[in-house]
């Protein structure tokens, strides 16, 4: 059998790798960024950095969403503080450029010239699926569902919008977006990083399941009793979730440069879920171990002891897909 050789250690820090990777994977992929529930009201918006593209998502008055990039035409300044808040119009905090709820130009305010015509913000794919947004910044890529392909089978079973957020938290974890995904995409580390994991269910019976799409896969680990800890999942590039009783937890790691990440846990439950603390907080250490692993991983890519490795035939098999993945998009701007 041919071993796998893994991804050179110089891809997980180098700048220009980084620099592809937001034009070929960030910018093409759909990205899940929040949740209808911080939409409620018109006006309502969220924002996210997307690898570096500043954008925000707004409720219209009709009810639909709309997406821009967080940058006004005429020098950059944002349309919307960051985080959630309420916004009436579009206004641009730097200079008063007001601007549609669809993204033209309404006024220059103070300008002392004509502005030519076609002046916008530039609009961003944007849907909610199952109470779920996702942004996408470019415009060619097929719509959400379809891109999702057989994805939405696999949670077709999870009562979604029954479910209502109730906790979040945010870890700036020190290591390339790729170092976090391969940790999360393989249940090889569980025994030794996760002990309590551990205890509850069979990590040595971990199982990653994989179809014709190399972009999904479901994680299954059989239960030695009582475990919040069972079904697991993922999409490309940085979406994963764990299903708990009465409720969902999501994950995501979004780049803040090539070394540094944030990995943002939302956690939603249904009104009458039962150990909603005792839930969080297992999770919470398992986010811990895998935040610390990570970082401790990066060091050493980074170091110049390490070039590259080899996969594991029986552990590793959803990293090689990975792996390929990220060459291809790699070398597609090469």
């Amino acid at each position: 059998m041919d071993l796998v050789e893994t991804l050179p250690a110089s891809w997980y820090s180098q700048p220009d790798v980084y620099e592809r990777e937001r034009a070929t994977v960030f910018r093409s992929a759909w990205i899940h960024v929040g949740f209808d529930s911080e939409l409620e009201s018109p006006g309502d918006y969220l924002t996210e950095d997307l690898a570096g593209f500043p954008l925000f998502v707004r409720r219209l008055a009709d009810g639909s969403l709309s997406a821009f990039h967080n940058v006004c035409p005429h020098r950059a300044g944002p349309l919307v503080w960051e985080g959630c808040g309420h916004s009436a119009n579009l206004t641009c905090r730097y200079h008063g450029w007001a601007f549609t709820a669809t993204g033209d130009l309404l006024s220059a305010r103070d300008f002392g010239a004509e502005v030519p015509q076609g002046i916008a913000l530039t609009s961003v794919q944007v849907v909610s699926w199952r109470g779920l947004v996702f942004v996408c910044l470019d415009p060619s890529t097929p719509p959400l569902v379809e891109w999702l392909g057989g994805f939405p089978d696999a949670l077709v079973d999870v009562p979604l919008e029954g479910y209502r957020f109730v906790r979040r938290t945010v870890r700036r974890v020190a290591c390339n977006w790729k170092t976090y995904a391969d940790n999360f995409l393989e249940g090889y580390h569980v025994p030794t990083v996760h002990p309590s994991m551990s205890r509850d269910a069979d990590a040595m019976q971990y199982v990653v399941h994989q179809g014709d799409d190399p972009r999904w896969n479901i994680h299954t680990m059989p239960p030695r009793g009582e475990t919040y800890f069972s079904v697991f999942g993922w999409f490309w590039p940085c979406f994963a979730f764990n299903v708990v009783p009465g409720g969902f937890a999501v994950e995501r790691w979004l780049p803040r440069g090539p070394h540094e990440i944030d990995v943002i846990f939302d956690y939603l439950f249904a009104d009458d879920a039962v150990d909603t603390d005792a839930i969080f907080t297992a999770s919470e250490e398992v986010a811990d171990e895998d935040a610390r692993v990570s970082a401790f991983v990066q060091r050493n890519l980074e170091s110049g002891a390490y070039d590259t490795g080899l996969l594991s035939p029986k552990w590793e098999p959803a990293l090689a897909a990975f792996h390929k993945m990220v060459r291809y998009a790699v070398s597609a701007t090469s």
